[in-house]
């Protein structure tokens, strides 16, 4: 029934004008219920499914067309069109050539002929189709589009630009030009009049989701990615995915410092199955923040795998595979990323960072130096490896401390030139009988030495007299975290805030005292402290020497630490000194009960070190050499985090059987999985050796804990003398050596008399909890009476 099919066809196509698809493709249906043969119906129906983006569906009814109706030129042309979207340009090319010869001046198939040899990149022949085109229509603005885009392929923007100027124009409430045009305007880089065009093309269609996508994206591309989270956030929320959409908005997250919301985007965009590098990258990053290291290579691993070349991926995978301890494996990675680009500047960086933490502190300078050199103007990177870098000098044990303090001095004087105080404190001072305010900044108020070290004050300040102010810079917190929140009059997650905004915050929040808990170690915040949002600010705990940095005023130590007349010199800041010890030790609750002394058992002694590795160097292993000589069969045990790496561990080893020492002598470990059974270590020796010059804080508070007794080196500055603060508060004095050879003879004496060590290891904890250094109380006393010698002449008179 011909009359009956072409009157649905008609309908057909009425719906389809209106945009009423289903009403078309109902329309279309019936029509070749009545009439099979009915080709229109066929070609619709083609092109309805191409919107929909089944090219090979839509390939099926464009083909059945053109079998009806071999002559339309029309359905020749649809089905070329098919043909393009997927890809298949020689097939696409016939179809179009075909049409033409039916039509020869049809300007639609000239427009598709020009698009097709466009994408071979037969530019001549595809400018002649499409200027034949416009001679023929040239007030057409679908067409101006294509030759605009066609043009920008060719690498003529301006041209390009102007062309689809000429569709907006023609079209002006067109949606899709008005796009077009931004992104056209984008890739030229002419972002504020791409940002117009996307304003505008917004306003035209609201509900358009790809127009909020690109101009979202587009300010994250401009640094404005606050603004763009909004534009993204309305993109997500309209009907449709777009995969992209969720990366840039993760993205977008991720560089407004929410980072566990930007996980939580990428993996959205995963499941949707969006697989591109810089996704996996990006969300690698994210996993290495959060500890999730084993998660993290896997994700830097796919980034590689689909971006071989890209040394950016390389050098991260490197980065993630230090942190887990596969150091030579990180080295393979760095030493190929500089291979390929020799100026990557953080690869430079990160080689260091694997040599210092393989002990060979030395041979790290020289790459810290050239990342340097590398990361000339660009101040976050340089600051980044300049603090890594004045870092790895406390570990090297022929450093003279005056030459450690000059680097300290000339980077801190440096900072100041760059950032300079925010904020006037010069009339500020606390009236009498109002509280102190005390700010406390650091990214380690979790399960962390500092976060540990800091707790007794917390649990014990005197709250008639202090506030304190914690802002907790980290990327996660835990069960420490949450206890350490629960005793501070404000807790504030910091880690989204940018320099300046934190400063701001601090100011804002009226803090008398600023406590900055981690120097050149990583995540500090030293930035902030340039900007002096407190009108005093003091160093503490976290870093074993000077900052440098003329803005902070005070640091805190103790008089066996830094003994007086002896290492003011060497640093900045004014030194204030707590009463008996800088220290108050907590032991976790984990730690298990005291063990008989091992030797007694074993029938040889065993010294231990835990130090980080960063820690050792040869000097001192050849003190450990002689003390392994002089003591015969004792044992050796090394624990480190760098130590899971089996190279690093032969190295190790080779080291004292070159010596002379049999490697059953020797264990080795990695890094304890808990903090349970990292401590349940030390019940496998009984004597714990320092490292020299940076000494242990941690690991000796935990060595004494559990029994044993430490011998420690003492130097002339802060680094090297935290040990003797920590053993002559507890009453150890004895294991305190002046020079190498006391070192080596204290530890050959200790392990001579067993039932002297058995004695010792059996009395240690109540020793140490007579002690200043677990009298929490007390030491929050002293910490006050320290900050009240600081803000002399800082109180308003009565």
């Amino acid at each position: 029934m011909p009359n009956e099919s072409e009157s649905l066809l008609r309908r057909a196509v009425e719906a389809f004008q209106e945009g009423k698809m289903h009403s078309a493709e109902t329309a279309c249906r019936d029509a070749l219920a009545t009439d099979e043969r009915c080709a229109g119906a066929w070609h619709l129906l083609g092109r309805m499914a191409a919107l929909n983006g089944d090219l090979e569906l839509a390939g099926d009814f464009a083909g059945v067309a053109c079998e009806l109706e071999s002559g339309n030129a029309v359905f020749l042309r649809g089905l070329g069109e098919v043909f393009l979207n997927r890809g298949e340009l020689e097939v696409a090319e016939t179809h179009a050539r075909r049409a033409l010869e039916i039509l020869p001046e049809d300007a639609d198939s000239l427009a598709l002929l020009g698009r097709i040899l466009s994408e071979k990149g037969e530019k001549a022949d595809s400018l002649s189709a499409f200027q034949q085109a416009l001679r023929l229509r040239k007030d057409d603005a679908e067409i101006c589009a294509h030759y605009a885009r066609a043009l920008q392929k060719m690498g003529r923007g301006k041209d390009a630009i102007s062309q689809m100027r000429k569709a907006v124009t023609l079209a002006p409430e067109s949606v899709e030009y008005c796009t077009s045009l931004g992104m056209l305007l984008e890739e030229n880089k002419r972002y504020a009049d791409a940002l117009a065009a996307y304003d505008k093309a917004v306003r035209l269609g609201p509900d358009v989701g790809f127009t909020w996508y690109r101009k979202g994206k587009l300010l994250g591309r401009m640094g404005r990615y606050g603004d763009g989270l909004l534009d993204l956030e309305r993109a997500l929320s309209l009907a449709g995915e777009v995969l992209d959409c969720h990366y840039e908005y993760g993205l977008a997250l991720l560089m407004s410092k929410r980072t566990q919301e930007a996980l939580v985007a990428f993996d959205r965009a995963i499941a949707l199955g969006l697989d591109t590098a810089a996704l996996h990258c990006n969300r690698g990053v994210i996993l290495k923040e959060f500890n999730r290291y084993g998660e993290a290579v896997q994700s830097f691993h796919r980034a590689v795998t689909l971006d071989p070349a890209n040394v950016h991926y390389i050098n991260n995978l490197g980065a993630v595979a230090l942190e887990v301890g596969l150091n030579s494996e990180a080295l393979e990675c760095f030493k190929d990323a500089v291979e390929r680009n020799p100026n990557l500047q953080t690869a430079h960086n990160n080689i260091g960072n694997l040599l210092k933490d393989r002990a060979k502190g030395g041979e790290a300078l020289a790459y810290y130096r050239r990342s340097m050199e590398l990361a000339v103007g660009d101040h976050g990177q340089s600051r980044q490896t300049k603090s890594n870098y004045l870092l790895c000098l406390q570990y090297l044990p022929d450093m003279e401390p005056a030459k450690v303090f000059e680097e300290h001095k000339k980077w801190g004087l440096e900072s100041a030139k760059l950032l300079r105080p925010a904020f006037n404190h010069t009339s500020r001072r606390i009236p009498a009988g109002q509280k102190i305010r005390i700010g406390i900044l650091s990214p380690d108020l979790c399960q962390h030495p500092v976060g540990v070290f800091m707790e007794p004050f917390l649990a014990h300040y005197d709250r008639a007299e202090f506030e304190v102010f914690a802002y907790a810079d980290y990327k996660q917190g835990d069960k420490v975290s949450e206890r350490l929140r629960g005793m501070v009059d404000m807790w504030r997650e910091t880690a989204s805030l940018g320099d300046g905004a934190l400063a701001k915050q601090i100011h804002s929040d009226g803090v008398d005292v600023l406590f900055e808990l981690s120097g050149h170690t990583a995540l500090n915040r030293l930035d902030v402290f340039a900007l002096k949002p407190a009108p005093l600010q003091v160093a503490y705990l976290g870093y074993p020497s000077t900052t440098g940095l003329p803005t902070i005023d005070f640091r805190l130590t103790d008089a066996e630490a830094d003994v007086p007349g002896r290492t003011a010199h060497l640093h900045t800041e004014r030194l204030v000194r707590l009463r008996d010890c800088a220290w108050c030790y907590m032991p976790h609750p984990l730690a298990s009960p005291l063990v008989p002394l091992p030797a007694l058992a074993n029938g040889v002694v065993t010294f231990a070190c835990f130090n980080n590795m960063a820690k050792w160097n040869e000097s001192l292993y050849g003190m450990w050499v002689e003390i392994l000589h002089r003591v015969p069969g004792a044992r050796l045990r090394l624990k480190a985090r760098t130590l899971l790496d089996r190279l690093v561990c032969e190295e190790l080893e080779s080291f004292f059987v070159d010596r002379g020492i049999a490697r059953e002598r020797l264990e080795f470990s990695g890094h304890a999985k808990g903090i349970a059974a990292h401590l349940a270590e030390y019940n496998r020796a009984d004597i714990a050796l320092d490292s020299f010059p940076y000494h242990g804080t941690t690991t000796t508070c935990e060595a004494l804990w559990m029994g044993l007794p430490v011998v420690t080196l003492e130097g002339g500055s802060h680094v090297s003398r935290v040990g003797v603060s920590l053993l002559r508060t507890v009453g150890l004095g004895a294991g305190v050596a002046s020079t190498r050879e006391e070192y080596i003879g204290k530890s050959v004496a200790l392990a001579s008399d067993l039932e002297a060590l058995a004695a010792l290891r059996a009395g240690m904890r109540e020793r140490m909890m007579a002690s200043p250094l677990m009298d929490g109380p007390g030491y929050a006393r002293r910490f006050e009476d320290a900050v009240r010698e600081m803000v002399k002449g800082f109180r308003a008179p009565r």
